[in-house]
């Protein structure tokens, strides 16, 4: 019988969501309707139960949903962007927030030059600038951080980020933050271009990211370095269900 993933794939074999961010480890339990498909994902950090239904159809994805959480109780959602509007009340969040997911294949990534360095994983600098960040998930002492790279001016870290380890091996830019005081002086960008070429170096099958998808500087950014948008999504804790 087909692992949780594989029967994932097999239904959407080009959803990049579903091969950067899905393993058999992390799956509760998986739906599958033709095209459409879901998981329950049970956080090994908070061990917090998150739905997530992919698809166009919003009655198929509402379907899912209620299949997968017959017997569990979830704490959010992420369903497509187009779709979320169209579900019932129980899935709809007060504070949802849209999101999209960016790939950069390795292979066409080209020669890159940067002005940032190495930061030692335990440079107390990288917690101090991240509190200027309203986005970062990942901070000094995460057991999957790679490495941390920053522009670092006359002593002071103006602009840092983060390579986690997925699963399937390849390579998640988290993390990137810029001092207020120093944006858009193009530092983003030379982070991004250390940890981009850090991650060919190591030959990994992929390079992605997540931001906000109302994040338009960051937009600008990442189409420069050669990131695509592969997808956009809304998701939304159930713990604060809409009236």
């Amino acid at each position: 019988m087909a692992s949780g993933n594989e029967q994932l794939v097999a239904a959407r074999p080009n959803d990049q969501l579903i091969k950067l961010r899905v393993v058999d480890a992390d799956l509760a339990k998986v739906e599958v309707d033709g095209d459409h498909v879901g998981w329950l994902r049970v956080s090994k950090e908070t061990g917090e139960v998150w739905a997530t239904a992919l698809g166009p159809d919003s009655g198929r994805v509402t379907a899912i949903l209620i299949a997968l959480t017959a017997t569990t109780q979830i704490d959010g959602i992420t369903v497509e962007e187009a779709v979320y509007a169209k579900l019932p009340p129980t899935f709809l969040s007060l504070e949802p927030r849209s999101w999209c997911l960016w790939i950069l294949d390795p292979m066409k990534s080209g020669n890159r030059e940067s002005t940032a360095i190495i930061l030692a994983p335990n440079d107390n600098r990288i917690a101090e600038l991240l509190v200027h960040s309203d986005s970062a998930h990942v901070f000094p002492g995460n057991e999957n951080i790679v490495r941390w790279c920053g522009v670092v001016r006359e002593d002071e870290l103006l602009s840092v980020g983060a390579q986690v380890r997925s699963a399937n091996g390849a390579a998640h830019l988290v993390s990137i933050c810029t001092h207020p005081s120093a944006r858009g002086a193009g530092l983003a960008r030379e982070v991004c271009n250390l940890l981009i070429t850090e991650a060919v170096a190591d030959e990994v099958p992929m390079i992605f990211l997540e931001m906000f998808a109302g994040n338009e500087p960051g937009r600008r950014v990442y189409s420069a370095l050669g990131f695509s948008e592969v997808g956009v999504y809304r998701s939304g804790r159930l713990n604060m269900l809409a009236s």
